[in-house]
């Protein structure tokens, strides 16, 4: 506790000041913000009617009144202190005084105590100041927390925001950090095919596929003629031995140049020795594919592979009717070719109708008959009017006419085909004289 008066640091206990004997007063302890707020409102209501001015000159020096000077020399002799250091201690206080309190500009003494109405006006102006400089603060952490959060906003929107902290989370190591800016990145520009590749560079290389090719067949749909998202895709399923889905990924391409890359991932389509068409006769058909494949067709369906047979030979159509073959050829990785097809006709034609000679008449006398036999067919013929079959007579030698009055019947039946001739009929007459 230090004295009012001389600001000399008291003893406990005390009544009078050693320093000035001044008596001592119980005072609240010093407040640095209250002698702030005082300087503010201009209240100095601290001073008691007792106490000197000190008074600062423009030199930088402290000068006493007259009054003040008289008191520190005879407490300095009354303390048995030397005037010079009570000065040096008085000097201390006013300068501390300066920083803190507003003295006096007058050579007054002491200023006049304050009335209760003035100290009430000059409270009253302290707690102005003081939520004053509340709200102030309170405005002044609402603004800085409203660019806060306006910065963050805008860095959540911004594509090269997300990207260069990806790129810098991925450098020290943050993988976690990187996929989730890269994620942003892709909420902010979803058509963007470079983030979807470095995203798919992290999956790869965390071998998790399933999601890097999730993010490759994205970059197909968008763009369709990127090689490196073919290129990866057809690595990943080569590594799972997945060659169905090789297959349906060349299948889905369009681009020329990207095809190229499935050149080894391509089974020729098997080929037919016939073309499709109408056919009027017998008709071997060889069906001919890669020499590293196994061949399999069909009758009467379009998946030769599961409902087919396997080829080893040429197919025989010897009947009538349409046909419809379907083949398949398939490697030893199970890559399987595009099915091919072929429509095959068969309608036969007819044999001519045999030549007969004589071509009937009237006979006296003994005569043979002749026939000639088409090529691949056989003659059966009739004497009754009947019209011959297969269970008729065959012609194999000349046929004698025989007696009295005869129509002869006559077909030709082709071996290969089973189709007849035109029936041909004529009648042999012969008496005996």
């Amino acid at each position: 506790m230090r004295c009012a008066n001389c600001g000399n640091e008291l003893k406990a206990g005390s009544l009078y000041c050693d320093v000035c004997g001044h008596p001592v007063q119980i005072v609240p302890d010093y407040n640095e913000f209250d002698d702030y707020l005082d300087n503010l409102v201009g209240n100095d209501d601290r001073r008691t009617d007792g106490q000197k001015t000190a008074k600062p000159v423009s030199d930088g020096t402290i000068r006493f009144d007259e009054p003040v000077r008289e008191q520190l020399h005879s407490a300095g002799q009354w303390n048995g202190q030397k005037p010079d250091r009570m000065l040096q201690s008085v000097k201390q206080q006013v300068r501390q005084a300066q920083t803190g309190e507003q003295l006096s500009q007058t050579k007054q003494p002491c200023e006049k105590p304050q009335s209760d109405g003035q100290r009430a006006k000059r409270a009253q102006q302290k707690k102005i100041i003081i939520i004053s400089a509340v709200v102030c603060a309170v405005a002044i952490v609402i603004l800085i927390a409203a660019i806060t959060r306006n910065v963050s906003r805008s860095h959540d929107n911004s594509f090269d925001y997300q990207v260069k902290q990806a790129k810098a989370a991925y450098s020290a190591g943050n993988i976690n950090s990187a996929v989730s800016y890269y994620e942003k990145a892709l909420s902010i520009d979803s058509d963007n095919t470079d983030v979807r590749f470095a995203l798919a560079d992290i999956y790869m290389s965390k071998k998790d596929y399933d999601a890097a090719l999730v993010l490759y067949q994205e970059i197909i749909n968008i763009d369709p003629k990127s090689k490196e998202a073919y290129k990866q895709l057809i690595s990943i399923y080569e590594s799972k031995k997945d060659y169905d889905a090789i297959v349906a990924l060349r299948e889905s391409a369009k681009d020329a140049s990207v095809l190229k890359l499935f050149a080894d991932y391509t089974v020729s389509k098997p080929q037919f020795s016939k073309s499709s068409g109408k056919y009027g006769e017998t008709i071997e058909l060889s069906i001919d594919a890669d020499s590293d494949t196994k061949i399999y067709y069909s009758y009467d369906s379009d998946d030769p592979l599961t409902r087919g047979e396997r080829y080893y030979s040429p197919i025989t159509l010897d009947k009538e009717g349409t046909y419809e073959i379907t083949a398949v050829a398939v490697d030893d990785r199970g890559i399987k070719s595009e099915v091919a097809s072929a429509k095959y006709e068969i309608e036969f034609e007819a044999p001519d109708a045999p030549e007969i000679d004589p071509d009937g008449g009237t006979f006296g006398a003994q005569t043979d008959i002749t026939i000639t036999v088409p090529e691949n067919c056989k003659v059966y013929y009739t004497w009754d009017s009947s019209d011959p079959s297969a269970a008729s007579t065959e012609y194999t030698a000349p046929i004698p006419v025989p007696e009295g009055n005869n129509v002869l019947s006559v077909i030709a039946i082709d071996q290969n085909t089973g189709k007849c001739s035109d029936i041909y009929r004529s009648r042999f007459e012969f008496y005996m004289n």
